[in-house]
């Protein structure tokens, strides 16, 4: 492909399969807060698969979204507006939702950060951009595995919320937060990459799911076969820690190895979607609503935990099937009515309003 950003056919109109698949990030994510955490069986194994790769999706589309929105040259610098917008947005509202009670670390002003750097590297050639990412799968964590050897105080995935002191807050962001830029931007920078792909191409549906199973299986195998020869680590500093694959460990295996799944979901998705569009629809209007539903689950747990919580893998599916359903039931209703959903519509209002302004 060209080493420039092109605009592509699918900028007419949204890509289904990338609203699906953003629709079963944030369901990954929910199943993650209500259910078990433990693996002592093959359920709860299954079930938690979704742990430390759900977010590293819901991160790897809004990459994808990102190179749509940028796709052409000439809009570039209105792009780059629409994302310190939503940097701005996304920031706040973040903030404030982990100040709620449901012990959930909140991914949404970690987003700022995310938008910011794709502000700085929407413009790049793409073979640059895949060496950037290439380059930061490997090097983020690396750093983050010394830092965490030396100065293990410095990353304890402490979240910051509305009170916090400005630098505490930067520094959570950045580096000590349970989503620090520093090895959650590769996810960003790959879904940026991938979403310069003709992702209505079925042929490249297909290539983007091998590739990425290819990638996750790869790294599973590499984690795997490294412990075995070498043993458990013994300690945050040992070398080993570089071989695990833990979810959230923040360790260039469970990075790669997450980005591939997310990659792999991706291609299955759009492959699925674009043969059963009419089938899929509603898990597509969920998507669309993606960000009003995770704010909406956040709110529920702070209200409603004992309701939704459960310890064992049936009870949390029922709570999970439950929510997903009135979520998608609304997701549905509400398109029909509306473009946006109510939360998304805050992140273009001010572009909307300019626009009719000028007609």
């Amino acid at each position: 492909m060209s080493d420039q950003p092109q605009p592509h056919r699918q900028q007419g109109a949204r890509i289904g399969g990338i609203d699906a698949a953003r629709a079963l990030a944030v369901v990954g994510m929910l199943m993650v807060h209500v259910g078990p955490r433990d693996r002592a069986n093959l359920a709860e194994v299954l079930y938690n698969l979704p742990h430390g790769r759900a977010s590293i999706l819901f991160v790897f589309i809004a990459g994808i979204g990102i190179s749509f929105l940028s796709a052409r040259r000439e809009d570039l610098n209105v792009a780059r507006l629409r994302l310190f917008w939503m940097a701005m947005v996304f920031l706040p509202v973040g903030l404030i939702l982990q100040t709620l009670d449901h012990g959930i670390a909140v991914i949404l002003h970690h987003y700022a950060m995310f938008y910011l750097l794709g502000i700085a590297v929407m413009a790049l050639p793409s073979r640059y951009l895949a060496g950037l990412a290439g380059a930061v799968s490997i090097c983020g964590p690396l750093v983050y595995f010394a830092i965490r050897a030396h100065w293990p105080d410095l990353v304890g995935r402490e979240t910051t919320m509305v009170g916090d002191r400005p630098l505490d807050v930067l520094d959570g962001l950045l580096l000590t937060g349970p989503y620090p830029l520093l090895t959650w931007s590769p996810a960003l920078l790959w879904g940026m990459w991938v979403g310069r792909l003709d992702l209505r191409s079925g042929q490249r549906h297909f290539q983007l799911l091998q590739a990425g199973v290819a990638v996750a299986l790869g790294a599973a195998g590499v984690s795997a076969a490294g412990l075995l020869i070498s043993g458990t680590p013994d300690g945050v500093a040992d070398w080993r820690q570089l071989l695990v694959d833990g979810p959230h460990s923040q360790m260039p295996l469970w990075v790669i190895g997450s980005i591939g799944t997310a990659a792999s979901v991706s291609g299955a998705v759009l492959a699925i979607v674009d043969r059963w569009p009419k089938i899929w629809g509603p898990l597509v209007a969920l998507g669309q609503l993606a960000l009003s539903f995770y704010v909406a689950h956040l709110v529920a747990l702070h209200f409603l935990d004992d309701l939704l919580r459960r310890d064992s893998v049936g009870e949390a599916m029922v709570s999970v099937i439950i929510v997903t359903a009135i979520a998608i039931g609304f997701a549905v209703l509400w398109r029909r009515h509306f473009a946006r959903g109510p939360l998304e519509t805050l992140l273009v209002s001010p572009f909307v309003l300019a626009v009719g302004r000028g007609q």
